[in-house]
């Protein structure tokens, strides 16, 4: 899979969809593949996964320090399998499971 860095020059905003979510193209195409955004002290500090210029599938925050602060999925802009938030020792404060209608079942932890 295609992994761009957000301020690579061949990747533009393409708008925001229907459901309010970022649409991206890159080479003047809809983009499949993953954006990473860095800090500036070189940390990653975010990962986003497209497909077809639309947000589907992972999502993964992380702190400047590099630690990871929130990982969930998401489709046509709703939540599906598993949502997960850590503080910043890395610590998880909250997991919660989603339906693939973006419903929740299950909270496991917050």
């Amino acid at each position: 899979m295609i992994r761009v860095n957000f301020d690579d020059e061949d990747l533009e905003y393409a708008g925001i969809d229907a459901g309010g979510g970022n649409m991206y193209n890159y080479q003047s195409q809809p983009f499949t593949g993953i954006i990473e955004e860095y800090a500036t002290n070189g940390n990653l500090i975010g990962e986003l996964e497209f497909k077809n210029g639309y947000t589907d599938g992972v999502t993964r925050i992380y702190f400047e320090s590099g630690q990871i602060k929130q990982e969930y999925y998401l489709k046509y802009n709703r939540f599906y399998g598993s949502y997960k938030l850590w503080d910043a020792s890395g610590n998880l404060i909250r997991h919660i499971e989603f339906d693939n209608d973006g419903d929740e079942i299950n909270r496991i932890i917050g």
